[in-house]
């Protein structure tokens, strides 16, 4: 059996959804807390990149929102709890459909209207693909489907093109970080090809993480040890 990097994170965000249901009181922001307490008693790092940001598991629950409506048909189980504690999440799941169904209209009025500031900026555009991107990686989405997305995201919001190409690094890095952990990368030639035809197949053949960047991802969220990980990378002594 294949290895899977991502069957204990489900397993997690399965209990945690369970008690939740059973709870049904609990608040967006008291399952934020609970995300982060649980998380840190099962070593467990929300899907990140190289940053902590403060909103770090607010955005986690992401996570809980694909488990709990592709995986588990909660949505429509319990369709006001559901949406009581991830109304962002699936605000920003219309917004992605959206886009793939060309009505790029709507998915800058979702955008906006989710923005803090109500006008287009990196951290919400992020959390958009974020909701993509964590529906390709736990399996529910098809990958050429999120390719198409990230090519279209820049047609619908050309002013983040810095953004949506540091997401295309981001999700780089962790196709690297995941085919090392799957033992398909063992070195570095194999490492730097795979780097270079994945950036092209997704059609940003010049956006490319550092190896430093993708060492971080390897081990906080995949948890490869550092000596896998001194094999197939060129990192800095520390």
């Amino acid at each position: 059996m294949a290895r899977d990097p991502f069957r204990k994170r489900i397993k997690v965000i399965i209990d945690i959804l369970g008690d939740m249901v059973n709870r049904r009181d609990v608040t967006r922001e008291q399952l934020v807390e609970i995300v982060k307490e649980v998380y840190a008693r099962e070593k467990i790092q929300p899907i990140r990149g190289k940053a902590q940001p403060p909103d770090l598991y607010d955005k986690e629950l992401a996570s809980l929102y694909v488990v709990g409506k592709y995986g588990l048909g909660l949505d429509i189980d319990y369709p006001d709890f559901f949406n009581k504690l991830f109304y962002k999440e699936e605000l920003f799941d219309k917004a992605v459909e959206s886009i793939l169904n060309g009505d790029y209209s709507s998915a800058r009025s979702i955008v906006l209207e989710l923005s803090p500031q109500h006008v287009i900026d990196s951290n919400t555009v992020a959390r958009m693909l974020r909701i993509a991107f964590t529906k390709t990686i736990l399996g529910f989405m098809d990958e050429k489907e999120f390719i198409t997305l990230l090519q279209k995201t820049i047609e619908v919001f050309p002013e983040e093109e810095r953004t949506i190409r540091n997401y295309v690094r981001f999700y780089v890095a962790h196709k690297i970080a995941e085919a090392i952990y799957r033992g398909i990368i063992r070195d570095r030639v194999t490492k730097e090809a795979y780097k270079q035809a994945f950036a092209a197949k997704i059609g940003f053949p010049k956006t490319l993480p550092s190896d430093e960047y993708i060492s971080v991802i390897a081990r906080e969220v995949y948890r490869i040890p550092k000596h896998v990980l001194e094999k197939v990378l060129s990192m800095k002594q520390s």
